[in-house]
Formats: structure tokens, sequence, C-alpha cells
């Protein structure tokens, strides 16, 4: 990866950091999609949306359904969504205490193309581990994060004329137990772990993202400013944004 040196944030690019909080997954991704569509016709700065979400589980572009090994009534009576979306990879789980990252970037900023871009973002959640104690690595043919045999972060994008969406999402402290539904991105039975697994103990997640946002700032050279949406999606479009650090 190209790298930025020891950039100020007055040498920074400068980026909005929006924290959906939790909510329902299609509702994040509709808003995912309008910023993108906005975006790409340059409407927007550098956009990462940040969220959690209601338990579904998601299913890529390459994906089946048949990887999805409950019935469907298992699945109404856990209150588990199910959705198709246009990221890259096969099933996933997202719920309440797995943070969801998705940069909108474009790459020509970024100097790198989508499968540097890609694989930067598996660094990125190496180092978000290590920062907290926990040893974790890439796994050839096995995109995301893992510790051991164990997946603990995926990654999945959708890019378009340059500009990226979708990117990925890390186990924090959610419930573990269905992704013992599923064959998790395409794989018979995969474990998967969290870090409070790894830790045995709880990590809150607003510090986590704290965590994440400044090993993205490093990483790719943003300097951002976090707002929610309680803020009003009416800030996206101010050009005189101020940078918080």
């Amino acid at each position: 990866m190209e790298t930025q040196g020891n950039l100020t944030p007055a040498d920074k690019r400068k980026g909005l950091w929006l924290d959906l909080g939790t909510m329902r997954y299609k509702p994040a991704f509709d808003i995912q999609t309008a910023l993108y569509a906005e975006r790409i016709e340059g409407d927007l700065p550098t956009v990462v949306i940040v969220q959690e979400n209601n338990p579904v589980f998601t299913i890529g572009r390459t994906g089946s359904r048949s990887n999805i090994l409950a019935p469907e009534k298992k699945l109404q009576a856990l209150g588990i969504e199910v959705l198709e979306v246009n990221r890259g990879g096969d099933v996933t789980y997202h719920a309440p205490g797995q943070i969801i990252v998705s940069p909108l970037i474009f790459l020509g900023d970024i100097h790198q193309n989508a499968n540097q871009y890609f694989h930067h973002l598996e660094d990125v959640q190496i180092s978000v581990l290590d920062h907290y104690g926990i040893k974790s690595e890439k796994k050839e043919g096995y995109p995301g994060a893992w510790c051991g045999d164990e997946k603990i972060g995926s990654v999945g994008i959708a890019v378009r004329h340059g500009y990226t969406c979708h990117g990925f999402s890390l186990n924090v402290n959610p419930d573990l137990h269905p992704f013992g539904l599923i064959n998790p991105c395409g794989v018979n039975q995969m474990p998967v772990t969290s870090m409070e697994k790894m830790l045995g103990r709880d990590i809150p997640g607003e510090q986590v993202r704290k965590t994440i946002r400044n090993v993205m700032g490093e990483m790719f050279g943003f300097a951002f400013k976090t707002i929610t949406l309680a803020h009003g999606l009416n800030m996206l479009k101010d050009s005189d944004l101020s940078i918080s650090t």
C-alpha cells in the first residue's frame, strides 16, 4: 500500500464518518444506495457509513440460499431476516454487536485498484484487533480476518466507476449462535469468533468504532468529521466541512 507518511489533520483528505447506530439492514442499505449515487455524481466527499443491524442473513451476488441451513419458520421465530444484496461473496450474518463499515471511497484518491483496496480492508481489521491484543491474520483463498481457524471479520465490496460501497464487518460481541445456521461465506460449518470470545470480556462497541475510525484515517489518509443520522443527512452536502480528530 502506498504510505501516507506522517500526515497532519490539515494534510489529510476531508471525509465524513456517518454513524447510523443500530437499525434494520434494509433502511441502512437504502441510505447507502442513495449516498453512493450522489458520491458517484461527485456531489459528496468521501463518506464512511458505520452501523449495527438487527439480525439478518445477507446473500451476496455469488451466494446461494442453500447456504442458509435453517427453515423459514425457524428464522421467523428467531427474528432473522433474509435479504439479497449487491456485494461480492456468499451468505453472512449481521446482528447487534457486529460493526459494519461501508466506505464510499474513490479508488483514484487512494491510488489503489479494487483488489489492493479489498486486501487493505483486511489490514484495517487486523490492525484494529491488534490494538486490543488480538492476533489475527489473512487466510489465502478465504477473505477476512482470522484468529487461527476461526473467522472474526468479513470483507465484501462492490465497485462502480472506481467508487466503492459495502466494506467489512467485525464481530465485537454479537450472539454467535446464528452463524451455526448458515455456511458463512459458503464454507461448510466455518467456525466464527468475536472479540468478546477471544478476550473473555466485553469491549464497548463505541470504543471499537473510534479505533476503526483512527486506523482507517491513518491507513487511507483521511481526517473524518463524525456525524449521526440525527444531525440530518443534509449535512452531507455541506461544502465547508470542518474536521474533528
